[in-house]
């Protein structure tokens, strides 16, 4: 893993998000000691649609470790409802970028599903 704009990283952001997210429509939740904040950003056209999610992961820590990461995630569809084009980005708006791709990599649900044990849905099983 590179930094937070590799596409390893992004994958693995993707699996923890989709892991520990209560439900779609959640906005903020905690994922151990970093809180997770979601906003959702919509529009629909007469011949496309967007969307826009912004998640900010916060970690407070008085070991010096702490951090503070933005990644949006963007979709664009045609009005047929073929999906035109994805793309998503992040950026470490405070603290190390390092401290930022260990915490990803440590977490078990990652592992879990990088170690093929993923159900059929999104739900992740630790082994």
């Amino acid at each position: 893993m590179r930094g937070v704009n590799d596409r390893n990283f992004l994958n693995f952001w993707q699996i923890l998000y989709r892991a520990t997210c209560p439900n779609p429509g959640q906005t903020h939740w905690q994922v151990g000691d970093v809180d997770w904040r979601k906003d959702r950003h919509s529009f629909s056209g007469t011949d496309y649609a967007v969307t826009l999610e912004v998640h900010l992961l916060r970690r407070t820590a008085r070991d010096g470790g702490a951090w503070a990461l933005m990644v949006a995630t963007e979709h664009w569809w045609h009005a047929s409802a073929e999906p035109l084009r994805s793309t998503s980005w992040a950026r470490v708006l405070e603290g190390n970028p390092r401290m930022i791709t260990s915490w990803l990599q440590r977490q078990d649900k990652v592992r879990s599903a990088i170690s093929g044990h993923v159900n059929a849905g999104t739900t992740l099983t630790a082994s």
